[in-house]
C-alpha cells in the first residue's frame, strides 16, 4: 500500500471529527488530498461520498439558516404589530371614554342633568343598573356612558337585544353551548363569558322568557354560569346593566316578569326623561345631528329655518332622540338648499308650521295665537275623524298620548 494511505485514512477519522463538530475544512483538504495518482480508488471513492455528504450537510445547513432568519424577521414583525396594536387599542378606548363620558351627552334640561349626575355616582356601584324609558330615549348610550365611566372600561363592553334573539337561542346566546350537543354544533362562548371583567347590556329585558329569567337570576346571585350541554359551572365577574321600555311592575303582577328577579334588577333605576319632556334640549340635538348627517352624507347644510326649528321643538316625539336623528337625516338628504326648510321636513310637521295660521270661511289664513291655533287644529282633527282620538293624532301628526295631553291642557 502507497505511504499516502495512512495519511488519508488520517484524514477521514479527522473528517467524521470535524463533521461531528460542524466544520468542513478537513473535508475539504480530503478532496485535495485525493487528486492525486497514488490514491487508491477505494480511497477515492469514498472520499468522493464524504465530499457528497459535505454538500448535503452544507445545503441543509444553509436552509436552516435561511428558515431561521426568516422567523427571526418574522418573529421581529410580530413583535411591532403586537407593540402598534396594542397602542392602537389603548388609544381607541381612550377615545371611547373620552367618547362616552357623561360630559359630552346632550341635554342642558334640568331633568337630563339629574340623571347625568345619578350615572356619575353609581359608574362603579357594583351592583345591578335598570334604565328604564321609552323606545329611543337612549338607553344604549346611557349603558355606554356607565361601562366607560367606570374601572371596568378597559374590559369588554358586550350589548344583546333580548327582543331581537328568537327564545330557542336565546340561552346559547347568553350563556354558551357546549360541542357537540347537537349534530354540527361547535362550541361557543356566551355574552355573559365574553364580557368577563367588564359591562353586559341587556336591552329589552322585559320581553325576555320566563325560563330564561329564572337562569339570568342565578348568575346574578352566584355568579357563575353553565354552557348548554355542558355540566361545568364557569365564575364569571360581569357588570349586569338591563333596559326596557315596559312596566316591570305592571309585568310582575301579570305573571310575565319575575318578581325576585325584578327586585335584583331594580337596585338602581335611572329613568330617562322621553324628548317631549326637555324640548329645551331639541335645539341642541339638532345642531349635533346636524352635524353628522352633513359629514355622512357629504352635503353642504348650515342650518334650519326658524320655521322647522319651530315646527320640531313642538312635536311630541313619540320615538324620542332615535326619531329626532333620523328626521335630520332625512331632512339632509331631500333639502335642496342650504337651509332646511319646513318643506323639507316630512309631513307629519306641516300642522306644527302652520298653527300660527287659522283657517277662515273663505279659506284665507290669518295669524292668531299658537294657543288658539292649536285648539283650532285639534277640534277640526276630531270633527273630521267624528271624535276617533287615534285617527285625530294621525291627522295632526302627534301620538295619541300627545293629543291626550293636548286635551287636557286645554280642557277639551
Amino acid at each position: 500500500m502507497p505511504a499516502t494511505e495512512p495519511t488519508v485514512f488520517t484524514h477521514l477519522l479527522a473528517v467524521c471529527d470535524s463533521i461531528a463538530q460542524g466544520s468542513y475544512d478537513q473535508a475539504r483538504d480530503l478532496y485535495q488530498l485525493t487528486q492525486t495518482e497514488t490514491t487508491p480508488a477505494i480511497v477515492s471513492e469514498l472520499a468522493e461520498a464524504f465530499g457528497l455528504m459535505l454538500v448535503k450537510l452544507e445545503a441543509r445547513e444553509f436552509h436552516l439558516e435561511q428558515i431561521i432568519e426568516e422567523l427571526t424577521a418574522t418573529r421581529d414583525k410580530l413583535e411591532q404589530a403586537r407593540a402598534l396594536l396594542a397602542k392602537e387599542n389603548t388609544s381607541l378606548k381612550r377615545d371611547l371614554q373620552n367618547k362616552y363620558a357623561a360630559v359630552n351627552i346632550i341635554g342642558s334640561n334640568s331633568k337630563m342633568q339629574s340623571l347625568l349626575k345619578q350615572l356619575e355616582r353609581v359608574a362603579d356601584a357594583p351592583v345591578t343598573v335598570l334604565l328604564a324609558g321609552e323606545t329611543g330615549v337612549g338607553k344604549d348610550l346611557l349603558a355606554k356612558t356607565l361601562h366607560y365611566s367606570s374601572t371596568r372600561a378597559s374590559h369588554p363592553y358586550v350589548a344583546l337585544n333580548c327582543s331581537a334573539i328568537p327564545e330557542t337561542l336565546l340561552e346559547s346566546e347568553l350563556f354558551g353551548i357546549e360541542k357537540g350537543v347537537a349534530s354540527g354544533v361547535s362550541a361557543r362562548v356566551g355574552r355573559f363569558e365574553q364580557a368577563d371583567g367588564g359591562t353586559l347590556f341587556l336591552d329589552e329585558i322585559g320581553d325576555m322568557p320566563l325560563a330564561s329569567q329564572a337562569k339570568i337570576l342565578r348568575v346574578i346571585e352566584n355568579g357563575e354560569v353553565e354552557r348548554v350541554g355542558g355540566r361545568d359551572t364557569i365564575t364569571i365577574n360581569t357588570r349586569l346593566i338591563a333596559a326596557t321600555h315596559k312596566d316591570l311592575q305592571a309585568m310582575v303582577k301579570e305573571g310575565t316578569f319575575r318578581e325576585d328577579l325584578f327586585y335584583r334588577l331594580n337596585v338602581l333605576q335611572l329613568e330617562i326623561p322621553p324628548l317631549r319632556e326637555r324640548p329645551d334640549d331639541i335645539p341642541l340635538l339638532v345642531k349635533h345631528f346636524l352635524e353628522t348627517s352633513v359629514v355622512q352624507i357629504g352635503r353642504e347644510i348650515r342650518g334650519l329655518s326658524p320655521e322647522a326649528m319651530h315646527a320640531l321643538t313642538q312635536y311630541d316625539w313619540p320615538g324620542n332622540v332615535r326619531q329626532l336623528e333620523n328626521e335630520v337625516a332625512r331632512a339632509v338628504v331631500l333639502s335642496q338648499n342650504e337651509t332646511i326648510g319646513i318643506s323639507d321636513l316630512s309631513p307629519k310637521f306641516a300642522p306644527a308650521a302652520s298653527t300660527t295660521q287659522q283657517p277662515t270661511a273663505a279659506g284665507i289664513f290669518e295669524l292668531m295665537p299658537l294657543r288658539n291655533a292649536e285648539i283650532q287644529l285639534i277640534r277640526m282633527a276630531l270633527k273630521k275623524s267624528n271624535n276617533n282620538k287615534s285617527e285625530a293624532a294621525r291627522i295632526l301628526g302627534i301620538s295619541r298620548e300627545g293629543l291626550r295631553k293636548k286635551l287636557n291642557r286645554y280642557k277639551l
